[in-house]
């Protein structure tokens, strides 16, 4: 299973305590931090920073955390002890690691043309559909029904069509299936259907109203306006799930243009680490299966046995009570033989011998009426 670095707690972490505390839990040495740091593009504190601290001297401020520009591979740990963590993609699955490594490639570059000679299907239809857009509560733009989803400001909108027009055809192009979803257009990947949404986040401000609105209240007329008023940002962003697989930000040196491999990194991320937790579930689920099959069998035995032994102890009754009643027949006939027996006697005898043959489980074979299951009619 393969995580991406929360690189906001790793800053908040190194500038909370010092390095040779916040190593360990990374399974590193402290020059083993510094270089992550590094390669994650997060500032740490200067040499002497925490010896001002500790004397009460003035020290810099945290910096803020600015977007990494790296390559996507450094992002990306295997989950897992510690120990284990101590390379960035050591652990990745190989699937996602081929994904990673081609994306890394630059002849793999993904480029958006200035001009479109083709719009693929998917894109086309939201073109067609940003004529007659719906109107978000922000006064945006937006593509309605279930087709691709942007929601950007008129002048983003030809730009916005380009990346996605490009960003579809080289996943397409990468062997991934661009569908229609139950909601929106999804991007197929390793059995995971991740939500595409081009989006253009908005300043908000407290709502101005317009001298007509003023003038039109001092007069007593009814009158409303909203708490609030949004600007476009002017900056596009394109994320999967809406963010959750994956986001790209236009940024001061980079455009969402040139991190279009970036994205499907993450994309990739996401997908596959719904894949292997989902093969590893299988594998858990078999497992318990199989221990659930071993322990039904286990059961089955021992119903079984008891079984047998119910019925091996109803036998060993029914011998008694018919070994009890031979003898008792035995000593009648021996009792009665001074005086001779009767008709009534000698016919007890016979019958009272029957029926402790029918009781006997060693005697096979026996048949009497109280084998019968007689049913009275109604």
């Amino acid at each position: 299973m393969v995580q991406l670095y929360d690189r906001a707690q790793l800053l908040d972490a190194v500038w909370s305590e010092p390095v040779l505390a916040v190593a360990p839990r990374y399974g590193l040495s402290d020059v083993g931090l510094k270089k992550l740091c590094s390669r994650l593009q997060i500032p740490t504190p200067p040499r002497g920073y925490w010896a001002k601290v500790k004397a009460g001297k003035r020290v810099p401020p945290r910096p803020k955390l600015r977007e990494y520009t790296g390559p996507p591979g450094y992002l990306y740990r295997a989950a897992g002890p510690p120990t284990r963590q101590v390379q960035a993609a050591e652990g990745v699955d190989s699937r996602l690691q081929r994904v990673l490594t081609f994306e890394q490639q630059p002849e793999n570059q993904i480029v958006v043309a200035e001009r479109i000679k083709e719009w693929h299907p998917v894109v086309a239809a939201a073109r067609e559909e940003l004529t007659r857009p719906i109107i978000d509560k922000r006064g945006m733009p937006q593509t309605p029904g279930n087709g691709l989803n942007i929601s950007v400001s008129p002048s983003l909108q030809n730009r916005a069509l380009k990346v996605a027009n490009t960003l579809l055809k080289a996943l397409e192009k990468r062997g991934y299936a661009v569908q229609q979803g139950k909601h929106q257009v999804e991007v197929v990947m390793f059995g995971d259907a991740l939500r595409l949404r081009l989006y253009e986040p908005s300043l908000r401000s407290d709502y101005v109203p317009s001298a007509t609105q003023l003038a039109e209240k001092a007069k007593g007329g009814w009158s409303y306006w909203p708490k609030w008023q949004f600007t476009p940002s002017g900056r596009l962003q394109v994320m999967a799930d809406d963010g959750y697989g994956g986001k790209i930000t236009d940024s001061d040196r980079h455009s969402v243009e040139q991190q279009l491999n970036k994205l499907i990194g993450l994309m990739a991320t996401r997908a596959v680490g719904f894949l292997v937790r989902n093969e590893r579930q299988a594998i858990e689920d078999a497992e318990r299966q199989r221990d659930r099959d071993m322990v039904l069998e286990r059961k089955r035995r021992q119903d079984a046995e008891k079984q047998q032994l119910a019925k091996l102890e109803v036998d060993a009754q029914n011998w008694s009570r018919a070994q009890a009643i031979r003898e008792y027949l035995n000593a009648l006939e021996q009792t009665a033989e001074g005086h001779g027996l009767s008709a009534e006697q000698l016919e007890l005898l016979r019958w009272g011998r029957a029926k402790a043959d029918w009781i006997d489980p060693l005697k096979q074979g026996v048949a009497d009426v109280l084998d019968e299951e007689i049913v009275i009619p109604r």
